[in-house]
């Protein structure tokens, strides 16, 4: 199942940053089992939404798998944005974020203290994506799934 998010105000902007991290990790848009590109990654997601980044709003396809993908995105996008100011803005873990975040939110350029006001509006933009998705599926749609048959397990306290 396909579903539309619509982006408004600054979150085309957020969204694009967490897909530069994303996919500037290695094997970040493989298949899990066959290691060959999947059919969910986020690539065509990211090319899609960079036409509209500078947008005041935006609308991206997701699929289940996509929509999980995009949430994990935006947490580690956070993490790194947290690492940004430890370092000052010096050297990003991943390829061209250090360049997009300054390219997309100036602010961060001139002050790295910036890249935790971007972090806090990243997981405010998380908590609206959930909230939206919730309030959908309550509604009468379907919720994103995850990987059909799979089953994730805590490894630890069993």
């Amino acid at each position: 199942m396909t579903f539309a998010l619509k982006l408004i105000h600054d979150e085309p902007r957020l969204v694009y940053l967490a897909l530069v991290y994303h996919l500037g990790r290695p094997g970040a848009d493989l298949d899990v089992e066959t290691k060959l590109p999947g059919a969910h990654g986020l690539r065509d997601v990211k090319v899609a939404l960079g036409r509209d980044v500078e947008s005041e709003s935006a609308i991206i396809e997701l699929d289940g798998e996509q929509y999980r993908k995009l949430l994990s995105a935006i947490y580690g996008c956070v993490n790194e944005l947290r690492v940004y100011h430890m370092r000052a803005g010096a050297g990003g873990t991943t390829a061209r974020f250090n360049e997009t975040a300054r390219a997309l939110f100036p602010a961060i350029g001139a002050d790295a203290a910036a890249a935790l006001d971007v972090a806090e509006a990243m997981m405010m933009l998380r908590r609206r994506l959930e909230r939206a998705v919730e309030r959908a599926a309550a509604d009468g749609g379907a919720a994103p799934e995850s990987r059909p048959g799979k089953r994730r397990f805590w490894p630890f306290g069993r």
